[in-house]
């Protein structure tokens, strides 16, 4: 098949890119021109680039007009603290980027297969395992414009017969994910005190409890989605275990040898926490037979590994 990948560099999307070509298939992405594209290194030369501005219909009409059978929508602003600082980029990115690749593949003349990927930061506060059927209530940026993208991407499904699909993944953890983040914070934060260049671990809120799931998981959960044709449907993708953030401090901690101190930072606490979060797969289980495989330990070690082979 012919597929296509936007936002083809980043964490998630990588990953994807690697399992698709493992399965032979021809692979495109969508990059921007300041893209890091290092989490492409081993198999840059067999993928397709493509430089898009997902704002921009005109250079996405023009990657749709080359025909694919799968498009895996991953191209966002996917960063919560990022969302409070620049709400309106975060909107115009999630929202107006969506809107620009489905309104180019319904004018399509073959229809590809669409995901668009969501997040349960649309849940918001809720309390208990959250499932498909859990009343969304976003509070964050980043929430709000990720369940727009959830309706719209089922809207296009009901309105135009599109083939649209989505996918709700709870905290996505592993070898390659963004700093910007607690878990890869952390990982980061403990290389540099094992190579002498820092002195302490700075931290935000550790009660707050989420639902982490390793990327490879996550990925085979996405082509499983997909390839199920369970058109304007969602599945939600999740361990349905919350653990808490001071528990992944503490396992990181626990595979260094040195000593490692911590210290509160007011910077990093967000304006609304949500207390814990945890989901509900039972549909992705019964329906696709996706099952978490990977542990959270195993997959802490692997991100504390990406962080010792980029940091020398």
């Amino acid at each position: 098949m012919r597929i296509l990948i936007t936002g083809i560099n980043g964490f998630a999307a990588s990953h994807l890119a690697r399992f698709l070509v493992k399965e032979g298939h021809e692979v495109h992405g969508t990059v921007r021109v300041r893209s890091d594209l290092s989490k492409l290194d081993d198999i840059f030369d067999k993928i397709t680039m493509h430089l898009v501005e997902i704002t921009d219909n005109v250079s996405v009409g023009n990657v749709i007009k080359l025909g694919f059978d799968e498009i895996y929508h991953l191209a966002a602003q996917s960063f919560v603290k990022s969302s409070w600082e620049t709400p309106l980029e975060t909107y115009r990115i999630n929202i107006e980027g969506t809107i620009n690749l489905l309104e180019e593949c319904r004018k399509a003349e073959n229809q590809p297969s669409i995901l668009i990927t969501s997040t349960s930061e649309i849940y918001g506060t809720k309390h208990g395992a959250m499932n498909e059927d859990t009343i969304a209530d976003p509070n964050t940026h980043y929430g709000i414009s990720k369940y727009a993208q959830d309706m719209i991407a089922r809207l296009y499904h009901k309105a135009y017969g599109m083939k649209v699909i989505v996918s709700r993944s709870f905290n996505i953890t592993g070898s390659g994910r963004a700093d910007v983040f607690v878990d890869s914070s952390f990982a980061k934060q403990i290389v540099e005190i094992e190579k002498g260049k820092r002195d302490c671990i700075k931290h935000g809120n550790l009660e707050s409890a989420r639902d982490f799931t390793d990327v490879e998981d996550i990925v085979r959960g996405y082509v499983s989605i997909i390839r199920s044709e369970k058109w304007g449907e969602v599945f939600c993708l999740a361990s349905e275990q919350s653990t808490k953030i001071r528990t992944i401090l503490d396992i990181l901690i626990g595979l260094t040898d040195v000593d490692v101190k911590t210290e509160l930072d007011m910077d990093r606490m967000r304006p609304i926490d949500t207390p814990t979060m945890t989901g509900d797969a039972t549909k992705a289980n019964t329906v696709l037979g996706w099952v978490k495989t990977v542990s959270i330990e195993k997959s802490l070690e692997n991100l504390l590994n990406y962080w010792r082979e980029r940091i020398k």
